[in-house]
């Protein structure tokens, strides 16, 4: 009925233009020949593989002829792109392009047709064959006609954004489901590379950081996976590593939703992660770096896949990491080029060389081939001599005070020093006699402990002798009662802090002393403390009525004594002491 009333219109209004132009002639016949639209350009028949890369270019560009449709009654023609399966003779059409005015082209974007795929029920990843017509209309109610049908093949895509990073972890990986410790990949394009160790019968699952405010990145995330992944089928949808427990080369595709994961393979050489050896080699200091694959430091191997060495490194070092003492297939630098993102990447990977900027500094490198990763830990530059001053142990005045501490053999972490200390007043310490370095403590730890920090250290409160410690890679101060022993045969023990050998402090007369029977032998004595491994270490002498102090030197001139009963006398203020055989 609608088409009828719209019809009576357009005879209605052909009928009083006719009368007004000529009241003598008969109208003409009242007929429309329309014709649909005609096709001129587009649709390749070739099959096209929609990527996601290219979703803002254009998957294809169609033009046609204008329709006719009530020709000459200034009706607007509409059209659109209507698309369905083949041979469904458009059952189930839907329109991926519509336009309002009378354009005879419309571009179809690569996204938008995956787009209007997807959201009309088609697969991601899957091939279809389709086809598609212009339909042109004026009006719902009027006649619409129709282009001829044109036959296409398109394969859809996966529509996920490629995420700025991603990061790999679970129990397939040596960083188990610690998020924060997950494993950062490097991302070429849409595609994110790693080389890592996986185990087998294993879990994973991707993040785009390191948290777990975001799991989209799991088994829904990549529609085509190697034939060693599966749906690990649990709450958060993770995947399942089936193949044999390696090292391989991981690379998520966002871009074509492809997850392969294969073995590595140079020339005969199949990478994996558990090496004996593993060397440095390159332009990164100026004593021993050098491109002398023959001569290359050695590194230490902790553990497996897990090396350590430390190395002085220059501004603009350069180097990287070989597994055997030439140029061979075993060879490791910067995934995707020179530089230093901390991934390792193998040889033809395109990876580089390692390049850092090291200020003369001295760090610790350590490579984990298991998990794919090369870090930098700066090694603190430990003064070699520690001073006291202040009021608490003298004055402010470095012209005046001049207490050094004995530096620990072979920890070179540790200072200690028996030092009087007075009833009131504060202290710190410096490297030099001298302002600018110096220290003292920040948090008091309980015990006569302090952190280290910029505060005075306070006075115990009672003058008298005290053993004061420094550790400087514990980065802790101790205050504690001074702990002096003989060692060895005059005693008849070697044990440690054996209280047979105990001195005894003496604060009225400003010394610590030890009476007793002793065997005819040399004289040994050290000072002990918590923070100390091997007595020796702390060991001192009595040379010429002088105490003399080990520090990092090697074993000390000897002195004998008379068996029988002996009295040893140490003056810490003076540096005084006495052997004398009662």
């Amino acid at each position: 009925m609608n088409k009828i009333k719209y019809l009576l219109i357009v005879l209605v209004a052909v009928f009083i233009y006719s009368c007004q132009e000529d009241f003598d002639n008969p109208p003409a016949p009242l007929t429309y020949n329309n014709v649909g639209p005609v096709i001129t350009d587009g649709t390749d028949t070739i099959p096209t593989i929609l990527v996601k890369s290219n979703e803002d270019m254009a998957w294809d560009t169609l033009a046609w002829n204008a329709a006719v449709l009530y020709e000459d009654q200034g009706l607007i023609t509409h059209y659109a792109v209507q698309i369905d399966e083949q041979g469904n003779n458009f059952a189930s059409m839907f329109e991926i392009e519509a336009s309002t005015t009378s354009s005879t082209e419309i571009i179809i974007l690569v996204g938008n047709l995956n787009t209007v795929l997807l959201a009309n029920g088609y697969s991601p990843v899957e091939t279809y064959d389709l086809e598609l017509r212009i339909r042109a209309s004026v009006h719902d109610e009027l006649e619409t006609v129709y282009s001829a049908v044109v036959s296409f093949t398109v394969t859809t895509y996966k529509d996920i954004a490629v995420p700025d990073e991603l990061f790999l972890f679970g129990d397939a990986t040596t960083v188990a489901w610690g998020a924060d410790t997950s494993l950062a990949m490097y991302k070429d394009g849409g595609k994110f590379i790693k080389f890592t160790y996986l185990e087998n019968n294993k879990k994973f699952r991707f993040l785009k950081a390191q948290d777990l405010e975001d799991n989209t990145y799991n088994y829904g995330s990549l529609i085509t996976l190697s034939d060693n992944v599966d749906e690990a089928g649990d709450d958060d949808n993770n995947f399942l590593f089936t193949g044999t427990t390696g090292w391989y080369k991981i690379e998520a595709d966002y871009l074509t939703s492809t997850l392969t994961i294969a073995e590595h393979t140079v020339g005969s050489v199949t990478y994996t992660y558990d090496y004996d050896n593993l060397y440095l080699v390159g332009d990164y200091n100026s004593t021993d770096g050098f491109w002398d694959a023959d001569n290359a430091d050695a590194f230490t191997k902790v553990s497996e896949g897990l090396f350590s060495i430390e190395k002085v490194l220059k501004d603009t070092a350069v180097f990287k990491f070989i597994g055997q003492l030439s140029w061979g297939d075993l060879d490791w630098g910067n995934i995707g080029g020179d530089g230093n993102s901390g991934i390792l990447g193998p040889k033809e990977s395109g990876s580089g060389n390692i390049t850092f900027d090291g200020e003369d500094k001295t760090f610790n490198i350590i490579v984990n081939i298991k998990e794919g990763t090369y870090t930098f830990e700066e090694v603190p530059t430990l003064p070699t001599s520690l001073f006291m001053i202040g009021d608490g142990v003298g004055d402010w005045d470095w012209g005046n005070t001049d207490l050094p501490m004995i530096p620990v053999n072979s920890h070179p972490n540790l200072f200690w020093k028996v030092v009087w200390i007075n009833a009131t007043g504060g202290f710190k310490f410096a490297p030099e006699k001298d302002w600018g370095e110096d220290f003292g403590v920040s948090v008091d730890l309980g015990g006569g402990e302090y952190t280290i920090g910029g505060d005075n250290v306070s006075v115990p409160g009672t003058a008298g002798y005290y053993m004061v410690v420094v550790d400087l890679e514990a980065n802790k101060i101790s205050i504690a009662d001074p702990d002096v022993y003989l060692m060895g045969n005059t005693i008849g023990s070697w044990d440690t802090a054996n209280p047979a050998g105990k001195f005894t402090v003496d604060n009225a007369n400003d010394v610590l002393t030890i009476t007793k029977d002793l065997a005819a032998d040399e004289l040994r004595m050290y000072a002990w403390h918590p923070y100390f491994t091997d007595w020796w270490q702390s060991e001192f002498i009595i040379l010429s009525n002088v105490i003399e102090f080990r520090g990092t030197g090697n074993d000390q001139e000897r002195v004998n004594i008379t068996a029988g009963s002996n009295t040893v006398e140490l003056n810490f203020k003076t540096g005084a002491g006495s052997i004398t055989l009662n």
